[in-house]
């Protein structure tokens, strides 16, 4: 994470959305004009401003302000000044990957990463270096993929009691999820590539979280596969309203949960039943150190990531 991108050739404008500042001003100046610039926002409605433009470019409160201003300031003196990009035109997408990179090494969490996106996107935009603002905008999801979850998602103690006390049809996502490690947003995929692919002894979730495909083999699993395909009969076809229907589905795990007295952190919690199982199904007694890296690279995989550290932290045997 920590060696440049691709260097890209960026739209650099010749003016910025700064009054008084120019593309070729050194960083330093720039934030502070910058920053007088953004505290425009304070006291006024960000409403207004996402109704006529999808989102603010300003700041509308003065902690966010001080926040973004300590993010943009690590991220000058700690990327910019040694590697030359002293000035807005010399900053390059090098500097945004070894910024997140330093993060992702240092054990940033997922909502670490989301706000030093959203400080330098408020930054990169008042510079006038959109470039910059759409290369974060396409890879913030790949670096948040790489961090530490924000939030210890616990697993259920007991998931098929859980399932049971579902209403249908929300039973079934849930049948999804904890058979084959799906993310909520994707129990859609999972049904459309069953009906795609009837007779398939894998499923595939394409383009999951950070663009990734998953693939998971179900040929010693046919059970699990055929209540799949069920579950995907239950749903129907594919005129479900799937927003609609994914928010019930959030608040029916949650009922469910709470009527089972379990501890619920959310349906993330069938992922980590799912990598647990798993671990249990794929590990021999006494198997060696290379034996169980090749089932972490394995579940690693169908979980949609790409890091073993991350599976780990799905698997309760390596939480102790």
């Amino acid at each position: 994470m920590n060696g440049p991108s691709p260097r890209r050739t960026p739209i650099i404008p010749s003016s910025t959305n700064v009054p008084g500042l120019r593309i070729n001003s050194g960083v330093s100046y720039a934030a502070a004009k910058a920053l007088e610039h953004l505290k425009k926002g304070i006291g006024q409605s960000k409403r207004c401003y996402r109704k006529a433009y999808g989102q603010s470019p300003l700041i509308h409160a003065y902690k966010t302000l001080s926040r973004y201003a300590g993010i943009f300031n690590n991220f000058k003196d700690t990327v910019l000044i040694p590697g030359g990009g002293n000035k807005l035109r010399k900053i390059t997408t090098g500097h945004i990957d070894r910024h997140f990179g330093n993060l992702i090494d240092g054990g940033a969490s997922e909502k670490t990463i989301a706000v030093n996106a959203s400080a330098l996107n408020k930054f990169f935009h008042a510079f006038g270096r959109y470039d910059l603002v759409e290369y974060i905008n396409e890879t913030r999801a790949a670096w948040r993929e790489s961090a530490i979850p924000s939030s210890r998602t616990e697993p259920f103690v007991d998931p098929e009691r859980v399932i049971l006390s579902m209403r249908s049809p929300y039973h079934a996502g849930a049948v999804i999820q904890y058979l084959t490690g799906a993310r909520v947003a994707d129990i859609r995929k999972v049904c459309e590539w069953v009906r795609e692919n009837p007779s398939s002894t894998e499923i595939r979730i394409l383009k999951s979280k950070g663009g990734r495909d998953r693939v998971i083999g179900f040929p010693e699993r046919l059970h699990h596969l055929e209540r799949i395909r069920e579950a995907v009969r239950i749903l129907g076809g594919g005129d479900i309203g799937w927003p609609a229907f994914l928010r019930a589905y959030t608040k029916e795990v949650k009922a469910s949960a709470k009527k089972n007295r379990e501890i619920y952190t959310g349906p993330h919690a069938f992922r980590v039943n799912y990598a647990n199982n798993r671990y249990e199904e794929l590990a021999l007694h006494g198997m060696n150190s290379r034996e169980e890296e090749e089932t972490l690279i394995t579940i690693t995989g169908e979980l949609g990531h790409s890091r073993i550290s991350m599976a780990k932290y799905y698997i309760p045997a390596f939480r102790q």
